[in-house]
């Protein structure tokens, strides 16, 4: 009960602290004075027709308004100043658009080409600003809102696990951590609307807590992103954009909402969610609400032999035990716009509760389980001091309390053996500027603190404090057939590590104990990168970039029984008090092409990661006596990374398209001379796609299949089980319709087609059970404005 008033407390003030910096915010925009315009225009399409419920999204703003039956949309009081629209509609290819209002009334036609390509034309992921797709430096792919309702899974990393790079280190269907060439947990940056997300994703099962719903698209980065987000991500970013408020454009305010229904058979799981939102001219407020329950997984009936450690091992199919989840999602958001820009303020809470299947050749009867809750704060803005210099300053604050139970019983009285209880706090002032008209970049600082309980019997992390504090700069050039971007940041992390008892005996008295430490760790990281057009379609891009990750105080003092993992990790301090451990530092070097036709869009990458005093846990070939656990070494050493991705569309007639898509990786522990443990095999996808324009109120009706081919991984580290490859047959189909001036969506597929027994090489079940079976999966998408 205390820990309830508790937390309470904690976010009812930063509620009140979040609701200051928002008026705080109103306050200077009402001071502060820009020049504005209306914006204003029709969307046609490449054969002169009007196009209707089109999305259009100013990028620098994050407002959006959708096309009328007349294809017109209007836009009111924008700041004077360069933007990039961004313009959706299935169908057709998506657009990005560069737009300087400068005058009043701005009119402002835009036209959509008719295809079915699937490619992002722009990146805000990789650079303080939007910029065009054809100008970025990095290798980065976009997801649209369209395509995420298609084949939105049921966590972020199945959801974007067929991109090329992207993989998922999975713990049953409910915990899915992303993977990008070959890195994962902190390694790879989960970022929500320009906000870093913090769950202790030190663990193998600590998945982001992210909503699916209510986005308008999700953008992965491949490679360091140090310089723009400081520490960490040093393998790249996947970046969650959530759908604008919407502002009315006329004097007729505006409602607006969308309902979503999903369903998998495979695990007869359900998923509900509903947006509500309501605009004026200045101002704006939505809410969404979620909720998901999913049963127990069921697997391919019948047997089927594995590689372990230990040699090969006979698996049975069937309904895998305790292995259900249910969550719930909500949020609420408002923001206020004026001639000088717009300022906003957010609340979330994601709450999950995930049970854990577990060997049942150890404990048929086991019953371990896990719940989290997470509640955001957030307030930030986007202020025009005049067309060339604009503020972004953001503010977030966010407590997750995890809580892991080893049976359904110490669920039941909240005994729990692991409970840790994380407060992140995080700002970051960026100034954007534009030095001429082809030279623009951003100057900055960010500050973030985090503190961590660890409240439970087993002490896996000791209780801490840190601090960090960056500074960063970055200029990017556009020229007619150039790009040059070049960019350094500083950044400097304190670690206050307390006092904390891992251990009494019988009457209370300690037998192991973390002392107090204090770690100090900083770098510089920057990032250079250049872009050649020798054409209008080809895009030639190269990038050197550094990033850094300081060892996180799982890493530094881990010691105890993880019942998540199902292991006993221990951490490089532990291991060795002597050590001062050194922070991962990473030089990556990518090279690749874009191409862009009428019949044919694709893109290609090589890169080359080298990440010196890489931390990962290794198998020790240990067990702990006490716990019958295997025993986990947090290990250092440094380690390469390189490979390939491609996607590849043809289009040959305007009603289908073939793509193909795939990647590589290659790891090497420069040590051992060995591979590193959980590194994907290859994949390679292959889907042809068949969409027609439709007829009446029916728009866009579509068929699909897709083969996905992984090979077997046979490059293992020496206490890792080689896997076997499979294929995986996957259809879909489809359509489009209006309802409510806006475009609904209905859409059927079956996963697994062939009902296929295999295990994944990156699933932590894979020595014990199988992957998921066929799955029958049905969506509804009813978004509705009026």
């Amino acid at each position: 009960m205390k820990e309830i008033v508790i937390n309470f407390q904690i976010h009812h003030t930063m509620k009140r602290y979040n609701l200051k910096i928002f008026i705080l915010l109103i306050l200077f925009t009402q001071l502060a004075h820009s020049q504005s315009a209306d914006l204003s225009g029709t969307v046609f399409s490449n054969d002169e027709k009007i196009i209707k419920y089109a999305n259009l999204t100013i990028q620098e703003l994050a407002i959006k308004t959708t096309s009328d039956i007349n294809g017109q949309y209007f836009f009111n009081s924008i700041p004077y100043g360069e933007y990039h629209i961004y313009l959706t509609r299935d169908g057709y290819s998506d657009k990005t658009v560069k737009i300087l209002i400068d005058t009043n009334n701005k009119i402002f036609d835009i036209v959509l080409v008719k295809s079915l390509f699937e490619t992002p034309t722009i990146d805000v992921t990789g650079s303080f600003s939007p910029v065009d797709i054809s100008n970025s430096t990095f290798s980065v792919s976009s997801i649209s809102a369209r395509t995420l309702s298609k084949i939105r899974g049921e966590n972020i990393a199945n959801t974007i696990q067929n991109i090329p790079g992207v993989n998922n280190f999975s713990t049953g269907n409910s915990i899915g951590k992303p993977v990008i060439r070959g890195l994962t947990s902190q390694s790879v940056l989960v970022v929500q609307d320009g906000v870093k997300h913090e769950s202790q994703q030190w663990g193998d099962e600590h998945a982001p807590e992210i909503s699916l719903f209510d986005l308008e698209r999700i953008e992965i980065l491949r490679g360091p992103a140090s310089l723009m987000y400081g520490a960490d991500g040093i393998g790249g970013v996947i970046n969650i954009i959530s759908k604008p408020i919407q502002f009315s454009s006329m004097n007729k305010n505006i409602t607006y909402g969308n309902f979503d229904l999903n369903g998998f058979s495979m695990n007869s799981e359900g998923i509900l969610n509903l947006m509500l939102g309501f605009g004026t001219e200045n101002f704006g407020v939505k809410g969404f609400a979620g909720y998901r329950k999913g049963g127990n997984i069921k697997t391919p009936d019948g047997e089927l032999i594995v590689n372990t450690p230990e040699g090969e091992n006979l698996i049975e199919g069937g309904v895998l035990s305790n292995s259900s989840n249910n969550e719930f999602e909500g949020g609420f958001k408002m923001g206020y716009k004026s001639n000088i820009g717009i300022i906003s303020a957010e609340y979330q809470n994601f709450s999950r509760e995930i049970q854990l299947h577990d060997n049942p050749a150890e404990d048929p009867n086991a019953t371990p389980n896990q719940k989290l809750i997470t509640n955001h704060f957030e307030a930030k803005g986007v202020l025009f001091f005049n067309e060339n210099l604009q503020l972004e300053p953001v503010f977030s604050y966010e407590t997750q309390s995890r809580k892991e139970y080893e049976s359904a019983e110490d669920k039941t009285v909240d005994n729990a053996s692991l409970n840790l209880f994380l407060k992140s706090l995080n700002a970051d002032l960026k100034l954007n500027h534009n030095l001429t008209n082809k030279i623009n970049g951003a100057v900055g600082l960010s500050f973030g603190t985090l503190n961590n309980q660890s409240l439970g019997d087993e002490k896996l992390i000791p209780n801490y404090n840190a601090y960090d504090f960056g500074i960063y700069l970055m200029e990017k050039m556009e020229l007619r057939h150039f790009t040059l971007s070049a960019g350094g940041r500083f950044d400097s992390k304190y670690e206050n590590i307390k006092e904390t008892v891992f251990e009494t005996d019988s009457i209370g008295n300690p037998l192991k104990v973390v002392s107090p430490n204090n770690l100090n760790f900083s770098s510089f990281s920057g990032s250079a990168g250049l872009v050649y057009k020798p054409m209008s379609d080809l895009d030639i891009f190269a990038n050197i970039g550094s990033g850094w990750r300081p060892p996180s105080e799982f890493d530094l003092y881990a010691d105890g029984v993880h019942e998540g993992t199902g292991r006993y990790d221990i951490g490089l301090i532990i291991q060795d008090s002597s050590q001062n451990p050194d922070p991962e530092r990473s030089l990556n070097i990518d090279l690749g092409a874009r191409i862009r036709s009428e019949y044919i869009n694709a893109e290609i990458s090589f890169y080359r990661n080298k990440v010196n005093n890489f931390i990962y846990p290794a198998p020790s070939g240990l067990t702990d006596p006490e716990s019958d656990l295997p025993v986990y070494f947090i290990t250092q050493a440094s380690s390469t990374f390189w490979g390939y991705e491609y996607n590849i569309q043809i289009q040959p007639v305007n009603w289908m398209i073939f793509t193909l898509a795939g990647d590589y990786v290659k790891t090497k522990n420069i040590q051992t001379l060995q591979p590193l443990p959980y590194t994907p095999p290859a994949k390679n996808i292959i889907t042809l796609k068949f969409q027609d324009n439709g007829f009446s109120s029916f728009y866009n009706p579509y068929f699909n299949i897709s083969a996905k081919i992984v090979s077997s991984q046979n490059n293992v580290d020496p206490l890792e089980a080689t896997s076997e490859g499979y294929t995986l047959l996957d259809i879909g189909l489809g359509f489009d319709y209006i309802m409510s001036g806006a475009i609904a969506s209905v859409d059927f597929s079956v996963s697994n087609l062939t009902n296929k027994k295999y295990t994944d090489h990156l699933s932590r079940y894979r020595y014990y059970a199988m992957a998921p079976a066929r799955s029958f999966n049905l969506k509804f998408t009813v978004p509705f404005q009026f």
